[in-house]
């Protein structure tokens, strides 16, 4: 890949730890991690590292004090059964204010996780490596030939920027021997969380655990990491105190800070009162969610009784509806093994032997769909019964089985060959079932397995160029247009692109529809994915490239001179700034705010600047970059000439998500992004 042995650059921290996962492909920070590696910007960068440096070991200066507030764009994605999760995306202004907040914090922030991490299993570490490795074999040569763009763009979103451990998922928990051993060692065991826990932690809550410390309170000076904290959160959240955004690792990271607090006080009193760890109890915590054992019934009441006072004083409450304990061992629910089940015989569909096996078949026979006759109707009434049966752990069991199809045909990276003789029908028909499973939980993760699964058949079967297999795969997408219809516009976001890509085109009822669930959420990458998608017509484009100018032009003209980043409304600058199917006129008025922006930063000549002013003055020249010829570039936060081989990068994206977080490849895939 481009990036094997790419030295590690501190700037990777824009790229991986800052959005959420669930963000729109096209939208990313890859264009201003461009930007700000130029030698010139490197320059302004190092300066303001040294100042803002300077001014902490000063420790009367607030630090991250004035001019940093802007305002996240929030939106909604689906999360368990029945609920909804906000998410938030951060300004580009802001992801600099914490790039910066980093790297004059980090060691304090690592330390302090080093030190208190008394119940903690994922928690950040340095990391210790220097460079990007590339994965060697089969499975680079494929990528390489098929993803389009991998280089540095493949740091992105990928989390990894420090180390986390011991365990980077809940399942690889679940699945460990620590797990186990507690289960045969103690009698009793529980499980609970904090109810919505990003939303409930109140910023001030970081500065309160100084307060309630008189020895720290001392030494509570401006600069103070967790004074600087409680600032940092506001400043990325339009200036709110009330929760943390939801969706980048940077604000796990912040709430391990809290939570290890509270883990250390719970332990230090249950020391006192003579309760013992690894003794009396053990505890085990993976973000808010709690896994305790203990060897008396009364000992983990205690324990759930200190969760509850000591959760409450910093305004977080333990989720009662959620709260399960019981005797060991902690067994698996019914779901879990009835999918497993089921999982098995989808897995049969595949050639599951060793790769040497398989390379020593008869050419004719080179490939992993068997092409026994596959039950289809029988497979989904089972799987039909099986959500009824167990619709609150529907999110899992859909996750479950499309991991399951995506882990066997995502073998074709490895060298295997797909389909023998019938590889269309068989093809079309595993493409069914996958949608068929999605539509019981259409959620963004599963849009994107079921991407990746056409992408990897793509490849031998030529859906794009083959008018036989184009129109069939067509129908068969459109026979699910429903979920077009009935799902949450912010998880379906990825198939606008795809169906570009691959001219596929939805009724003009669902379509309709789309257009007027993007009307209701006023979200401007939203409109710049429908917009990009509607160009397989003309009529269509025109249409509604007219729609997105009249709605982007009366966003603009609401926002006032007084702090334009700290209104919902500069989105659409951010994401329209560069659009190339809207007037120069309406263009103008976007570079006339952003100007605006810079020269009220920036102030007279010969004035020194603090480091918002030159920090607002790198992102305005970022947003107004030009070409030679005088225009701007198409690619910015929003890439506008969409990306050639979308489906193959969200392929390349869903496996490094496997790679890079270190999934166990032989997992069945409950994995997903956390909250």
């Amino acid at each position: 890949m481009g990036w094997s042995g790419l030295e590690r650059n501190k700037l990777d921290y824009i790229l991986t730890d800052l959005l959420p996962v669930e963000i729109s492909e096209l939208f990313s920070f890859s264009q201003l991690y461009a930007f700000l590696l130029k030698k010139e910007n490197q320059k302004i960068l190092d300066a303001l590292i040294q100042e803002i440096k300077q001014n902490k070991a000063q420790s009367s200066s607030r630090m991250f004090e004035n001019g940093w507030s802007t305002k996240p764009l929030k939106y909604k994605i689906l999360k368990g059964t029945d609920t909804m999760r906000e998410m938030s995306v951060i300004q580009p202004f802001s992801a600099l204010n914490l790039f910066l907040f980093i790297e004059c914090y980090q060691k304090e922030i690592l330390n302090y996780f080093e030190k208190h991490h008394d119940y903690s299993i994922r928690y950040h570490k340095k990391s210790t490596d220097l460079y990007y490795k590339a994965k060697s074999g089969r499975v680079t040569q494929y990528f390489q030939d098929q993803s389009f763009r991998a280089g540095r763009g493949a740091i992105q979103q990928a989390g990894n920027y420090f180390k986390i451990g011991p365990f980077e998922s809940i399942n690889s928990f679940a699945d460990s021997r620590v797990w186990r051993m507690c289960n045969f060692k103690y009698k009793y065991y529980a499980k609970l969380d904090y109810k919505a826990c990003f939303d409930s932690i109140y910023t001030h809550a970081f500065t309160w655990i100084i307060e309630r410390n008189v020895v720290d309170a001392k030494d509570a000076v401006n600069s103070h990491l967790l004074v600087t904290i409680d600032r940092i959160l506001q400043n990325i959240n339009g200036r709110s105190s009330n929760g943390i955004v939801v969706g980048p690792e940077f604000s796990r990271m912040m709430a391990e800070v809290l939570l290890q607090h509270i883990d250390n006080v719970i332990s230090v009193s249950l020391s006192k009162e003579n309760i013992i760890y690894n003794v009396d109890y053990v505890a085990f915590r993976y973000v808010d969610d709690i896994f305790l054992f203990a060897n008396q019934p009364q000992v983990l009441e205690q324990i759930l009784s200190k969760y509850k006072m000591i959760g409450e004083r910093y305004l977080l409450r333990l989720n009662e509806l959620k709260l399960t304990k019981g005797s060991t061992p902690c067994v698996p629910k019914e779901w879990l093994e009835k999918t497993r089940q089921l999982s098995d015989i989808i897995r049969n569909f595949f050639h599951q032997g060793k790769k040497s096996d398989y390379d020593k078949l008869p050419e004719d026979e080179q490939f992993i769909v068997k092409t026994e006759f596959i039950s289809v109707d029988r497979i989904k009434d089972e799987i039909a019964v099986l959500v009824k049966e167990h619709s609150e752990n529907r999110r899992t069991i859909v996750s479950f089985l499309l991991s399951t199809l995506l882990n066997n045909i995502s073998k074709k990276k490895n060298g295997y060959t797909l389909f023998g003789k019938q590889r269309l029908g068989k093809a079309l028909l595993l493409i069914d079932m996958a949608l068929y499973v999605y539509a019981f939980y259409p959620s963004f993760d599963q849009a994107r397995k079921i991407i990746s699964i056409i992408a990897y058949m793509n490849s031998e079967i030529d859906f794009k160029g083959d008018d036989k297999a184009h129109t069939k795969l067509s129908r068969t997408i459109n026979r699910y247009s429903f979920v077009f219809c009935s799902g949450n516009v912010f998880d379906l976001c990825d198939w606008f692109p795809f169906f570009y890509e691959y001219n596929i085109v939805l009724d003009t009822k669902t379509e309709n529809h789309l257009i007027q669930a993007a009307e209701e959420c006023n979200d401007p990458i939203i409109w710049a994915n429908l917009l990009l998608y509607s160009q397989y017509y003309q009529p269509f484009f025109n249409e509604l490239s007219k729609k997105v100018e009249n709605i982007v032009e009366r966003q603009i003209l609401r926002i006032s001179d007084k702090e334009p980043m700290m209104q919902v409304e500069f989105w659409y600058v951010l994401i329209f700034h560069n659009c190339p199917y809207i007037s120069i006129t309406l263009r103008q008025k976007m570079s006339d705010i952003i100007n605006d922006i810079k020269t009220k930063a920036v102030g007279g000549k010969g004035k020194k600047l603090f480091p918002s002013a030159v920090t607002t003055q790198l992102i305005c020249d970022f947003l107004e970059q030009r070409s030679p010829s005088g225009n701007k570039p198409e690619e910015s936060l929003f890439n506008w000439k969409g990306i050639k081989n979308f489906a193959d990068q969200i392929t390349y994206r869903t496996y490094q998500r496997t790679v890079f977080k270190r999934y166990r490849k032989n997992t069945y895939g409950l994995y997903a992004s956390l909250d």
